[in-house]
């Protein structure tokens, strides 16, 4: 999935890996869930919950799932303004 829009909220289904390619100063915030999200070459995995926020310092290729088998997981994706090209 390229996100190609300002925001957007994404809905990551139990089992459902989604590969996010993302712009430098995207913000990612947990809306509902718990969202489990990886880089290459990121030393730590991310975990988003309901209220937390992640901002990304590059340009990033993300793997985004739902954490817990039981339930679904809703992110937040808004893109700074100025950083589309």
């Amino acid at each position: 999935m390229i996100v190609t829009t300002t925001s957007t909220c994404l809905t990551l289904l139990p089992g459902q890996v989604t590969r996010l390619k993302l712009r430098a100063g995207t913000r990612l915030r947990g809306v509902r869930g718990t969202a489990w999200l990886t880089a290459d070459g990121q030393a730590q995995d991310i975990l988003l919950d309901p209220s937390d926020e992640f901002v990304l310092d590059r340009d990033r290729q993300l793997l985004a799932c739902a954490l817990r088998a039981d339930g679904r997981a809703v992110l937040q994706l808004d893109e700074r303004p100025g950083v589309r090209q």
